[in-house]
Formats: structure tokens, sequence, C-alpha cells
């Protein structure tokens, strides 16, 4: 409803100033109401609103020194105050850039670490075509100077339309990172950076041509850049948990835009003289374009070989399956007070050629084919297989088994879980299935179903490697989780640092009654401080390194660890 109003005004101004009224309260009152209404909602919704306030903060600084620039002009004029060219107004204009664009770092801070080299490249791809274009159109009238500016003047003049070229540019990639779901922001900025630079470029060639006026056909457009920075932040808000995807086609599209616009105006040099700053500009636009396609093909290049060697490599883990090359080997869990065995976690082996080939070198390739269902099969049958020979021989612990991300999108997972309980005979509270801490879980409606049903079936679920990668109390009470494994890398360090985070880990576990257990023991001393930290399970090199089938058997016969 107050957006409705609002372009009632706005559409009333601009049928005003069609009419040619000529009144204080249109071209003065009105044009400045107009830009302190949209500017006020935007700091409104910096104060009010939790995500992004930093972002909203700086765009509300930024218009709020844009629009005193107008409240200084139009205040003069209704004073009789012929202002100079640069006036103070115009600090304010150029002094509201910065803030801008430190409003955009901001909110492109949830993607722009993990953003490709190309996207610079790519921004400043469409930045030079675009001001390459805009100079080509301005720069001649403002070297001409027929109102006689003062090189100040003349360099403040041509400032504006360029920082808008910069801020339109920086709009536009936004928009096409950030893609159809988060991108109504940006959509909404970079429309507000068009009407700003056609507006710049109006009072550019007004300046320059000696006609400027406090009022003129600029004011008809300066008020929809506040007017789209305020709908963008007054529109519902969406969740922006990840970097978007897809951007890399869309930001080499409009840098191909930008190119083509380079090559146009370096034809037209041919038949009309274009200024020699547009055509130094055009042409730093295809040797930049040129320099962002190397690294494009180099990029593919390189993903071509890697996707290569992935299928090579998920091939050869194929044959190895196939040929029953490879083993599970188990690390006992002991409890951290005790020493007693209560589980073993099953680790997958393979020596290929008489070398031991690291998980961590095959498994990332074969998570991303449909050879990890077969896999994941493998292992659940060899240690379940497993868990029921110690049972059979008295031993009644229960045996842990890593879970793919991509598992969690597999619905009969759970039936053929259930399945091989009962083949083996082993009862599914001996069973615990651990997901990595970084697992893309949270939006993935069909894994929390998976889930919900492994829950069901009494199988105990972990999150493993816990503290390296983005859980939060959210998740570990939204899905059924009862085991926690504090990873390695901080029991490792407990000597230092790191013991009060393993502390405030095992303390925060407990308090949402879930089971600890802590990675990577290495020594007694770790062993100790576990168990004063009241820790439940213990696993690590000092218990046991992973051991084949016969082997662990062996071990279970010994005492019970101490």
């Amino acid at each position: 409803m107050r957006i409705g109003a609002y372009l009632a005004v706005l559409g009333a101004y601009w049928l005003a100033l069609l009419a040619g009224t000529d009144s204080v309260l249109v071209t003065h009152w009105a044009y400045l109401i107009l830009q302190i209404v949209p500017t006020a909602a935007v700091i409104i919704s910096a104060a009010t609103r939790s995500d992004q306030r930093l972002a909203w903060a700086l765009l509300g600084t930024g218009l709020s020194l844009w629009t005193l620039g107008s409240v200084w002009q139009i205040i003069g004029h209704l004073h009789g105050i012929t202002p100079p060219f640069p006036s103070i107004a115009d600090a304010f204009w150029l002094g509201a850039y910065p803030f801008v664009f430190a409003a955009l770092g901001a909110f492109a801070r949830p993607w722009l670490r993990r953003a490709r080299a190309t996207v610079a490249l790519d921004t400043l791809v469409v930045g030079l075509g675009m001001t390459a274009v805009v100079t080509a159109l301005v720069v001649p009238w403002v070297v001409t100077n027929a109102s006689h500016l003062s090189r100040l003047a003349q360099g403040v003049n041509l400032a504006y339309p360029l920082f808008d070229c910069i801020l339109l540019s920086v709009a536009l990639i936004g928009t096409a990172v950030a893609g159809r779901g988060h991108g109504h922001t940006w959509r909404l900025l970079a429309a507000g950076a068009v009407a700003l630079i056609i507006g710049d470029a109006l009072w550019t060639l007004q300046a320059a041509a000696g006609t400027w006026a406090p009022v003129m056909s600029s004011n008809a457009v300066y008020p929809l850049w506040p007017t789209f920075a305020a709908i963008a932040a007054w529109l519902p808000r969406r969740e922006f948990r990840s970097a978007p995807t897809g951007g890399r086609l869309r930001t080499h599209a409009a840098a191909l835009v930008a190119a083509l616009s380079a090559v146009v105006l370096l034809v037209i040099n041919e038949w009309v003289a274009v200024p020699g700053v547009s055509v130094v500009l055009a042409a730093l636009v295809l040797l930049v374009a040129v320099h962002r396609t190397g690294l494009a093909v180099a990029g593919s290049l390189r993903e071509s070989l890697v996707a290569t060697r992935d299928r090579e490599l998920v091939d050869d883990v194929r044959h190895a399956l196939d040929a029953g090359e490879l083993e599970l080997h188990y690390q006992p869990l002991i409890e951290a007070g005790t020493g007693t065995v209560r589980g073993a976690e099953a680790l997958l082996r393979w020596s290929r050629d008489g070398r031991f080939v690291g998980p961590d070198t095959y498994l990332p390739a074969v998570e991303r084919t449909d050879l990890i269902r077969p896999l994941t099969d493998f292992v659940l049958d060899r240690a379940l297989a497993a868990a029921a020979g110690w049972r059979r021989d008295g031993h009644e612990i229960g045996v842990s088994v890593n879970l793919a991300t991509a598992n969690l999108s597999e619905a009969d997972l759970p039936g053929r879980v259930l399945h091989a309980l009962r083949r083996h005979g082993v009862p599914a509270s001996a069973l615990t299935l651990e997901i990595t801490e970084t697992a893309q879980i949270d939006d993935n409606a069909l894994a929390g179903e998976v889930l919900a049903a492994l829950d069901g079936l009494g199988v105990a679920l972990a999150v493993d490697d816990f503290g390296t990668g983005h859980s939060s109390l959210v998740r570990l009470a939204r899905f059924p989780i009862c085991e926690l494994k504090i990873d390695r890398s901080f029991v490792q360090e407990m000597h230092t640092a790191q013991r009060p985070i393993v502390a405030t880990a095992i303390e925060l576990a407990h308090a949402l009654g879930l089971r600890v257990v802590a990675e990577g023991v290495e020594d007694q001393a770790a062993l100790d401080a576990l168990r004063d930290l009241d820790c439940d399970l213990a696993q690590g090199y000092f218990v046991s390194r992973p051991l084949p089938p016969a082997d662990f058997a062996a071990w279970l016969r010994t005492p019970v660890f101490v």
C-alpha cells in the first residue's frame, strides 16, 4: 500500500513535468520528497533486518549523501543562490560512491570468496566496455566545453558517468552470478544504476553545453535510483545459504556483449571520429576479453583432464570391486573412562599393485557416479558380516559405517540397510551410520526423509568430523543424530589451544543428549584428558590402528584395553 502510494506520487510527478508544470511544489519539493522517502526506507530496512545489515547500512549512507547533495542544491536555488560548479553538492554526490561500492561488496560477500578469478575479469570487461560507450557519447561535448568550464569542473562533470559505469557493471555481474533465485536485489540495483547513468549523462551534456540549471530534464530520472534501492530493501527476503551456481555462463555472456560493443566502436571509428580515450578503452576491452577467454579455455582443459582421470579412476575402483581387491579394516572404539571396547569403525582399504591407495584419492570421484551405490552396499554387507562374527564369538559390540552425501538421496537406502541387517542377523542398534559434517543436506528434503527412515529402523546416526564443516544447533536438533564425532585435528592438539574447543563440543553434545566420540587419540595424555572431560568414546592409533578382519578378531581376544 505504501509502495503503491509512493509510485502514484512518482507517476504524478512525471505527468506534471510532461505537462510543463513550472511550480516549486513539483520541480523542487516533490523532487526532494521522491529522494528522501526511498532513502529513509533503505535506512529503516537496514535498522530492522538481521541479514546483510551492513550492506544495507552502507547503501543507506551512500543514498543519504546523494540526497543531501540534492537538498543543498534545491534549497540554495529556492533562496536565489546560484552555486558554483563544482559545489558542496558535488562533494556530497561524489562522496556517496565509496559507500555504494562498499555496499555492493558486502552484498557479494556470500559468494565472492568462492567466485572464480574470471568473474573479476568479466566485471572488468563489462566496466571497460560500458565506459568506452559512455565516453564516446559524452567526451566530445565535454572537450568542446561550450560553457567554458574549468579543468576541475570538466573532471567532475565527467566523473559522474564514469563512476556510474563502474556501479552498473558490478550490479550487472552481480545479477548474472546471483541468478534467478537470488538476483532480485542485484537486478533492482542495476535498474537504479541505469537510471543514474542516464540522469548523469544528461547532466554532463547539459553542463558541457552551458544549458545546465538546478532544475532540468535529468531531474525526472534521478528519483528512480533511490526508488529501486528501496524496493530491493523491502522485497521478501530469500535465504542465501550457499554460493549461487550457473553464473559462469551468464557473466561470460555479459562480457561477450561488452566485447562486441567494443568491436562496434572500433569499426565505427573508421568513419566517425570516436574519442581517443574511447578507442583505448575499447582496445583494452578486447585485450582483457582475450585473456579471460584464454583462462576459460585453460580451465576447461583442466576440468576435462580431471574428468578423464576421475573416469579412469572410477573404472579402476569398479574393477577392484568386481575382482575382490577391496576390503575393510576395523578400528576399535573404546570407552574413554574404562577402556571397554564398544565398537569399531569400518574403513575401506584398497591395495593396488601392492601399494595402498588412500580413500581420499578415489572416494570423491566415486561419490559423483552411480558406483557409490554398489560400493556402499559392499561396505554394509562386509561390516555387518564382521559384526555378526564378533557377536558369535561373544563380543556384543557395534560397527560404524560411513555414508556418502549421495547415499542420502537414495530413497531405497533404508530398505537396503534393513535387508542387510536381517541377512546377517545383526540388530539395528549395533549399526551406526556416519555422515560428514560437510554434507550438504539442509536443503535436501529427501535426505531428511532418508535419515528419519533410518532412525525409524533403530540405526544410530552420527555426525563425523565435527568442527570442520558447517554444523549448527539447528542441524543437530533438526535431524535424528545420536552421536557426534570430534575431528582428529582438535583432539591431537588438545595439549595446546584446542582443549577448550573439545571441552565445549563435549558439553554441547551432552546437553543435546548425544554420545561423543573423540577421533585421533595418539597418546595416553590425550586419553586421560578426554576421560577428565567426560568424553564417552575414544578412537585412534594409541588404542589401535585399523586392522584387517582376522587381526581385529585376534585383537578382541586380548585383555580389554586400559
